[in-house]
């Protein structure tokens, strides 16, 4: 499928097959020997489709060669130490020397599928198949600039017609109309990379993906509790209003508006909560590698570069300072200096803080109901 596609489809650039070796490989150098699961066979145009860049070895070459194989950077220091890995070889299963002809940066976390050794998709006895309807590879193609992945799919049809619908008649001894008129199916469809970890249904990927449900509830269930806390602070603040109720009165004598008094306190809101983003940021690094062994993930963060975090958390604070600190400052600022210096003054509006109480325990009981549901349908 790779080469027809860059060869008959005008809108295809580039196309690379990648297929993970079945079950564990052993792996061996001198003495040194290990079970590996994550080696993986690429054409030479991997390079081309893949933006993964080389530390060292030419991307053009480095899996054009039989029995050739390219390392991780990690892999390469697993196996080789300091010493430099291009031109020395690997034993695969005892029986196959692999040339080690790059080194590759890790695989990133986030990718939909990490590899260990990436070898040379020639060196595989089938490189050259022409069989359709075998479909045990995954294939990826790179689209040219201006061109639309939805004319491309409506096009595919044609593959079947041509290479597939004669393979199915001689494979089943029916014509493909037959097949179809006997409930059977057979097509091609394409998937954006960025969508197969979150949103994929296909059967057999790659690797294990995942839910954007599951992205969305933990999301909700974030911004719960971040609602909780702004709701915990207005109650507090204006539970504790005596305490800057004077303050109040005496700014207002000597001329304070009531814009300046609430500019203040929103000031004071959001430095309280650039303050608790600052701590939260401290534990994320304390606690995140455990979590990561727990998890069995390896979630990163990235406060700088691209795709970086940094203007998110400055949002998010400005956002929660000014959420929670709102009803307290416009609050503290109604104050009037007469009466609050005579120490007569309104703790606030008792239905609007028995309101935000009974909104929060109901957010606070309905997580707490959904966690021993989760707990129970996990021991089930």
């Amino acid at each position: 499928m790779a080469s027809t596609l860059v060869n008959e489809y005008p809108e295809v650039l580039h196309a690379t097959r990648l297929r993970k070796s079945y079950g564990t490989i052993l792996v061996s150098k001198g003495d040194r020997h290990f079970n590996e699961e994550r080696v993986f066979y690429a054409d030479s145009t991997y390079f081309s489709v893949f933006t993964l860049p080389l530390v060292s070895g030419d991307p053009k070459t480095a899996l054009s060669a039989p029995n050739s194989v390219v390392l991780t950077r990690e892999t390469a220091n697993k196996y080789f130490g300091e010493e430099n890995p291009i031109g020395k070889t690997l034993t695969f299963d005892n029986s196959t020397d692999y040339l080690v002809t790059a080194v590759s940066e890790n695989v990133p976390p986030n990718s939909h599928f990490h590899f260990d050794f990436l070898a040379s998709f020639v060196s595989l006895s089938y490189h050259t198949s022409t069989v359709w309807i075998s479909n045990n590879l995954q294939t990826y193609v790179v689209l040219k600039e201006n061109a639309s992945a939805s004319q491309l799919i409506a096009k595919l049809p044609g593959l079947v017609s041509k290479y597939v619908a004669p393979q199915i008649q001689q494979a089943m001894g029916i014509s493909f109309d037959a097949f179809l008129e006997g409930g059977g199916k057979y097509g091609y469809s394409l998937q954006p990379v960025t969508d197969i970890h979150l949103y994929s249904k296909l059967d057999d990927e790659i690797e294990p993906g995942s839910s954007a449900a599951y992205v969305t509830i933990f999301s909700l269930i974030a911004l719960f509790i971040l609602i909780l806390a702004c709701i915990n602070f207005m109650n507090l603040a204006t539970a504790r209003s005596a305490n800057r109720a004077k303050e109040v009165g005496l700014r207002k004598v000597v001329g304070s508006n009531q814009f300046q008094l609430v500019r203040q306190f929103l000031i004071e809101s959001i430095l309280l909560s650039a303050t608790a983003l600052v701590i939260a940021v401290i534990l994320v690094e304390l606690f995140l590698p455990a979590f990561n062994n727990l998890a069995a993930k390896q979630i990163e963060t990235n406060y700088f570069g691209k795709d970086s975090l940094l203007p998110g958390l400055v949002i998010i604070t400005l956002l929660v300072g000014l959420l929670a600190g709102s009803y307290p400052a416009f609050f503290l600022a109604s104050f009037q200096p007469i009466s609050v210096l005579k120490g007569k003054f309104m703790a606030g509006s008792s239905v609007l803080r028995s309101g935000l109480v009974v909104f929060q325990f109901v957010i606070s009981i309905s997580l707490i109901i959904a966690t021993f549901v989760v707990y129970s349908q996990y021991n089930t």
